[in-house]
């Protein structure tokens, strides 16, 4: 562990600090855990978003599963200690976690997510969506509540991200192309032959 990850670690949870980001942040923990606030948007995505939307919210699904699974893998091969485990005074607002800390799977799998249903849109459509900014913006405040509440380093958000990154890229990439194959097999209605006069 590099002592730039460690500076940075102390700054965001022991000196960028206040009472009102206390609560902030723990309430961005707790709606990002278990993918519960990505859930949630995914299931408006896919009940108000047309046929479009329902395969941005699947594509947002399989890459949230996908990178739940990577993360929870790499984190057992990378056995890392989490720095409430590792550093003295930490400040931990949340309860314990048990698992490692690289890489952070909340961070990968809400990168994940709200990369691949905005991809996915932005390909079937060919616009970016609105909404895909306040995406990409939860996503980043849930990346820094880890290093804040005292649960990751930096690094694990950043390897986090970079794995939600290339996850929600993929899954994306394969979402759109089978909405778009959908689309192209289903049949068209023949043009209705004008009638004669006397028929």
């Amino acid at each position: 562990m590099s002592d730039l990850d460690h500076s940075l670690f102390r700054l965001a949870n022991g000196v960028w600090i206040g009472p009102e980001l206390d609560t902030c942040m723990i309430f961005l923990d707790r709606a990002n855990d278990h993918g519960v606030v990505w859930l949630v948007l995914l299931g408006m995505l896919a009940g108000l978003g047309g046929r479009n939307g329902r395969w941005a919210a699947l594509s947002g699904l399989v890459a949230l599963v996908v990178g739940y699974a990577f993360s929870e893998a790499l984190k057992n091969l990378v056995m890392q200690p989490r720095p409430f485990l590792a550093l003295p005074d930490v400040r931990l607002l949340v309860s314990p976690p048990s698992s490692y800390s690289f890489p952070s799977s909340n961070v990968a799998y809400a990168f994940a997510a709200s990369v691949a249903a905005s991809l996915a849109t932005r390909r079937l459509l060919g616009r970016w969506p609105v909404w895909a900014w306040a995406f990409l913006a939860l996503a980043v405040a849930i990346s820094y509540s880890r290093v804040y509440v005292g649960v990751h380093y930096p690094s694990d958000v950043l390897g986090g991200t970079i794995l939600g990154l290339s996850i929600g890229w993929l899954c994306a990439l394969i979402g759109s192309r089978a909405g778009k194959n959908e689309d192209s097999g289903r049949p068209t209605n023949p043009p209705m032959r004008a009638s004669r006069s006397g028929d």
